[in-house]
């Protein structure tokens, strides 16, 4: 499983640094990698982190067509405040599940890293630049999370990842601002 955990670390670094650059071809390379994942988060019994990894790479399909599409052919599909009540909910309602039903040792961040994960793919597909900042809270859980289940590789790689958010905030910001200057 050590292998697989470092080709699934690797291909999902290389996918945010794809996608802070803003390269297509970056959710080829999140698609494999959440594949992976799938199966090495299913074996350390982080069920909703698994199902996460499912999601991302249905969620890597969606982004590879919209960002197939002009810049200005994509946009929310509903509004951050609306987005985050919603993804709180089903926040609470996997933990609870999870809970109850499973025998996942921490179901509570468990369900933030599923809900939040979609919450920011979703995002990062539709180009908002707000996805940097939640995958920032997103990470840092996830570093905890993961050394806890002994998952050294991914709690390094979640580390790795929130620095990344923070460059993919600045980099699409400033091109946000290149953007407004050339408008003018």
């Amino acid at each position: 499983m050590f292998a697989l955990e470092v080709l699934s670390a690797l291909l999902n670094l290389s996918f945010v640094v794809l996608l802070a650059l803003r390269i297509r071809w970056a959710w080829v390379l999140g698609f494999f990698g959440s594949s992976l994942a799938v199966i090495l988060l299913f074996d350390s019994k982080l069920y909703a982190e698994s199902l996460l990894n499912a999601s991302y790479a249905i969620l890597a399909v969606y982004g590879w067509f919209t960002w197939g599409r002009s810049e200005s052919a994509s946009g929310p599909l509903i509004g951050r405040s609306l987005a985050l009540l919603l993804t709180l909910i089903l926040t609470v309602a996997i933990a609870w599940l999870m809970a109850r039903h499973t025998d996942n040792p921490r179901p509570f961040a468990d369900a933030v890293m599923f809900s939040g994960g979609v919450l920011g793919t979703l995002w990062q597909a539709q180009r908002d630049r707000w996805n940097w900042p939640l995958w920032l809270v997103l990470n840092g859980i996830g570093v905890w999370l993961f050394a806890d289940r002994g998952l050294w590789v991914y709690a390094i790689y979640s580390g790795l990842m929130a620095c990344l958010a923070c460059w993919g905030w600045f980099r699409w910001g400033a091109e946000v601002k290149a953007s407004k200057a050339t408008s003018k």
